[in-house]
């Protein structure tokens, strides 16, 4: 894998590069200028020298003689006075004055006549050279101009100074120009780095930040104020961080809602995908199965669902055969249910491949209800076909003995109108139950001291149990207001009531007790009859449920007391159960709690 290099690398890099390239070329193009107007200025400083110098010698080699000791003792004084090498040529190349050497060893010198800027003064041009000078040993810059005499050239006057000087001006000038742009090049790394840092800095930040989008942190936000188009990448990936967390917010708000649904549904939902193994079991479906903990996603479900029902259920579904529901029975720890298992098929996509999604729904209340409903009505017929069957026999009896002219019998009258009175029981207890089990059933709340209700209970009956010779006591503790629908209440007391006088042993005791603890007002019906076996005690309240269908039909009722009653005081937001032993007695038990006052009346 290749090395990395950060963008500050990179950019301090191209920087660096541009300005060392940049000060570079201008270092050396500063300094070939300079150099080239440091020789023009030398150039020109002897070119007026030389001018000058070649007007002061004029005269003295116009002459027909040239006076040479006179020429080279002049030669030695103006030198020192213009601080310059100077030296005067005869048109044939004879030096007559050099200051460099003096007076005493100009006679020594050699013919210049072959030197370059010698020769093209006495061609009548300014001339210049740069070499090695042979009579004082050093490189120097010569400027020779002609000494003009008229139109004739009467000799040459020559200035120059050691290459030493100039070159001592030029290192100056390169070493002011070198250091000069090294220090601007430092200068500029420096400002470089700083302006990296300034970039790569709010970069950095940003690289940080979208790692942070990029691991789940979405609440994390940038605050760069640099001016420039970072501050828009920033505020773009502000604004999409922020739209991401919302989605993801939303997304997750809507999973936990569905997980949610899926675990509080009233069905059991298992989704089965598409390599045999579970995606999810809700707490449902985990209660039919008997699982006690539904089990993690990508388990096998063979190894969860022990149900061979269930299991070839799935297995068709997953075979591609779409199956309609069926009804399978379950063993579960509350007792066995009955459920109705549906199925679909889920595809996603083509990647994730097809899940399958498996219901159960709980219909055995439907199916009791159902069988209620049968057993209702076939209650009821029988109910009713008896007086029926009583009074047709009756009066075809009556219509024989009117036929034969002979007076009908009292008794048949008698039992014709307890047959009447029995239907018309019946009826009633059907209509109140009706009412009874009714969703909308409106209750008119009033208050009463429950004393005075239990005593107008007790009064409805005490008539009938005196006859009987049964003892009535009602028990009830002070200062307790019962807040209730009196007429509806009143039934359902009455109904526990009758039922003891009917059920309770001959010259017996019934006791009516009221008393109100935690909040609810509990009302006992209790008697000392023959007591109710254990196996009939759970379908006490179903409607035409007789322990001894018999003797109860002898002692009348119509079956029906027990369920008005259960559904008045359910009606009232309270409950009712039944306590009894066999050979001691029943005892009816409601407990209703003390609702906070409202508006009277209600529903």
């Amino acid at each position: 894998m290749p090395r990395r290099v950060s963008i500050a690398m990179k950019f301090f890099l191209t920087y660096f590069v541009i300005t060392g390239t940049a000060l570079a070329f201008a270092g050396v193009a500063g300094y070939l200028q300079f150099k080239r107007y440091a020789i023009e200025e030398v150039d020109q400083s002897l070119v007026n020298q030389a001018r000058l110098a070649a007007e002061m010698f004029r005269p003295l080699l116009e002459a027909p003689v040239v006076d040479r000791e006179t020429t080279a003792a002049e030669g030695d004084r103006i030198g020192k006075d213009i601080h310059t090498r100077l030296t005067i040529v005869l048109p044939g190349g004879k030096v007559v004055a050099d200051s460099a050497m003096g007076a005493a060893h100009v006679p020594s010198m050699e013919n210049h006549a072959n030197h370059r800027e010698v020769r093209i003064a006495l061609s009548g041009e300014t001339g210049f050279s740069s070499r090695r000078s042979i009579t004082v040993g050093d490189d120097e810059r010569y400027c020779a101009v002609p000494i003009r005499s008229g139109t004739r050239i009467v000799g040459v006057a020559r200035t120059s100074i050691p290459a030493t000087l100039l070159n001592r001006r030029l290192d100056r000038v390169r070493a002011i120009t070198w250091g000069t742009g090294f220090a601007a090049f430092l200068l500029m790394l420096a400002g470089t780095a700083i302006r990296a840092r300034h970039v790569t800095g709010p970069l950095e930040e940003i690289r940080k930040a979208a790692g942070e989008f990029s691991a789940g942190n979405h609440s994390r936000r940038l605050r760069l104020q640099t001016g420039d188009e970072l501050e828009d990448v920033a505020a773009a990936l502000n604004q999409t961080a922020a739209h991401l967390e919302r989605t993801i917010a939303q997304l997750d708000a809507e999973k936990i809602r569905l997980a949610t649904l899926l675990e509080n549904l009233s069905e059991g939902v298992i989704v089965v995908a598409d390599g045999r193994t579970v995606r999810m079991i809700n707490h449902e479906a985990a209660r039919f199965l008997g699982i006690p903990i539904p089990p993690r996603e990508g388990q096998p479900y063979a190894e969860t669902i022990r149900n061979p029902d269930i299991l070839r259920f799935i297995d068709a579904w997953k075979s591609g055969r779409e199956i309609p529901p069926a009804e399978i029975t379950l063993h579960t720890a509350g007792g066995e249910v009955t459920v109705l298992l549906s199925g679909t098929s889920v595809r996603h996509s083509p990647e994730r491949g097809m899940d399958f999604l498996f219901t159960l729904r709980d219909i055995t209340e439907e199916r009791r209800l159902v069988q209620v409903k049968s057993d209702f009505v076939s209650n009821a017929s029988h109910e009713l076909r008896t007086p029926l069957t009583n009074i047709r026999g009756y009066l075809e009896a009556v219509q024989d003995a009117v036929k034969e002219g002979v007076p009908p019998d009292p008794a048949f009258l008698d039992t014709l109108h307890s047959n009447v009175l029995r239907m018309e029981d019946l009826v009633n207890d059907l209509l109140q139950l009706s009412r009874a089990e009714s969703a909308h059933l409106a209750l008119s709340r009033e208050e009463i001291p429950l004393p005075v209700f239990l005593d107008r209970v007790a009064s409805l009956h005490r008539s009938v149990a005196d006859q009987r010779g049964k003892s009535f006591l009602v028990e009830s503790e002070e200062g307790i207001t019962l807040r209730a629908d009196l007429r509806s209440l009143t039934l359902a007391v009455s109904n526990l009531v009758d039922n003891a006088i009917r059920h309770g042993r001959e010259h017996g005791r019934i006791r009516l007790r009221g008393s109100g603890r935690e909040g609810a007002i509990r009302i006992e019906v209790e008697d000392d009859g023959p007591g109710i076996p254990r196996e009939h005690l759970p379908r006490i309240f179903e409607r035409f449920y007789r322990v001894d269908k018999g003797r109860s039909r002898e002692i009348g009722g119509t079956g029906l007391g027990l369920s008005i009653a259960k559904h008045i005081v359910e009606a009232h937001g309270g409950s009712i159960r039944v306590e009894s032993r066999m050979g001691e007695g029943t005892k009816f038990l409601i407990l209703i709690r003390i609702p906070a006052k409202d508006p009277l009346p209600d529903s």
